[in-house]
């Protein structure tokens, strides 16, 4: 996204960024972005709290306006819950998915053998 986002900029197109994963925005320098420390997928505000969206969407879009240089700005939106329920679906309480693995994994033998070869 940050990538994007500066493309847009040099064509003179004012882009702002609002993003939840501090270290990905920061490793690709946007333009300006707004950080608001929710988990991943909720960056535009808690899961069907819709004043609370709209809240996150409204502060974030005042960068538009604020910053004059590349900035990311931390917003003061807090959501302890959200990370309790990411919390617990890591622990395996909400979420029976296999565990990730840094290992390759193939639907069909047919993939794996195809893979290993090439």
């Amino acid at each position: 996204m940050c990538l994007i986002a500066r493309h847009f900029e040099a064509q003179g197109l004012p882009t702002l960024i609002l993003g939840s994963a501090l270290d990905i925005m920061t490793a690709g320098k946007p333009p300006r972005a707004k950080f608001v420390n929710y988990p991943l997928g909720f960056e535009a505000g808690r899961y069907q709290d819709k004043d609370d969206q709209l809240a996150v969407v409204r502060e974030a879009l005042k960068g538009f306006h604020d910053f004059s240089e590349p900035t990311i700005e931390p917003m003061s939106f807090e959501w302890q819950e959200g990370w309790d329920m990411v919390n617990e679906r890591e622990a395996g309480k909400l979420d029976h998915r296999s565990p990730r693995t840094l290992d390759p994994q193939y639907q069909r033998e047919e993939d794996r053998l195809k893979a290993e070869s090439a």
